[in-house]
């Protein structure tokens, strides 16, 4: 609804994907976020073109083998501070309307913000996801604070409001991408990063980009695929379908047993 509500107030596809991942942020927390990443895979009507927009982060500069290894890790960390990389969300949002959209960061970010400030009601499978994930927040005090509001995660069916998001989305807003990575936002996230044995320093924010990046290729069944290029996982897919081929699955069944057995193990194979 977030983005057909831009599309209907003039805005064009690239627009309403920006609004539809902002109200995500906010609907969907523990899967998306503007401390997280973006990757946008895009066609433009005019041109025929389909490119492919890096927007995921770097590692901080300070993140050498050697600082993993003095803080007593032998394999990369998957949780924790020391496994965040620059957020790289927001630069992408700009990115990609300052290349293709209609309207500004401004403007398409008015939806999430409306519904972080006035709430929305938590789905049945969101409910569900929210307490899965509450083991990695238990400790962090802030996210509790923001993400537990009764001291738990929000059950299906109740309003939940998050006025903090709300607060750093009308900063975005307000002051575009720079007020993310030049202003107040990173320096509190480096501040809260160096409280807790992080690497970020403000360098790290200042200096990032998002890349344009070439779009991979496949053909299958008479049709061209396109994915966005390592460092996402779009490779494995393709790589999948190049197995699958060699396989008659139409005459499997579409569902069949035979027909996902291929199927699943060209994934396991590619990735």
């Amino acid at each position: 609804m977030a983005g057909l509500r831009i599309l209907m107030q003039g805005g064009n596809a690239f627009d309403a994907a920006v609004a539809a991942s902002a109200a995500m942020n906010v609907t969907e927390p523990m899967t998306n976020g503007i401390g997280g990443d973006m990757f946008s895979l895009n066609y433009v009507a005019q041109t025929g073109k389909v490119t492919a927009l890096n927007g995921s982060g770097s590692a901080p500069m300070k993140a050498t083998l050697k600082a993993y290894q003095d803080r007593g890790h032998q394999t990369m960390p998957q949780f924790g501070i020391l496994a965040v990389t620059v957020p790289g969300t927001v630069d992408g949002w700009a990115t990609l309307l300052d290349a293709h959209g209609t309207m500004s960061l401004g403007q398409v970010l008015q939806p999430a913000i409306e519904l972080a400030t006035e709430g929305f009601p938590v789905n049945e499978m969101t409910a569900r996801a929210w307490i899965n994930v509450g083991p990695r927040i238990k400790d962090c005090a802030d996210a509790v604070k923001v993400y537990w509001p009764n001291g738990r995660a929000p059950r299906f069916g109740e309003i939940f409001r998050n006025l903090a998001l709300a607060r750093s989305l009308r900063i975005i807003a307000d002051q575009g991408r720079d007020g993310y990575y030049l202003g107040e936002l990173a320096e509190k996230i480096v501040q809260t990063s160096q409280a807790n044995g992080g690497l970020f320093t403000l360098q790290d924010f200042a200096e990032h980009t998002s890349t344009w990046d070439e779009a991979i290729t496949t053909d299958y069944g008479g049709y061209r695929l396109y994915e966005c290029p390592p460092n996402g996982q779009g490779i494995a897919a393709l790589m999948a379908l190049n197995i699958v081929r060699g396989f008659d699955i139409k005459g499997m069944g579409l569902l069949s047993a035979d027909a996902l057995h291929v199927q699943i193990e060209a994934m396991k194979i590619a990735f």
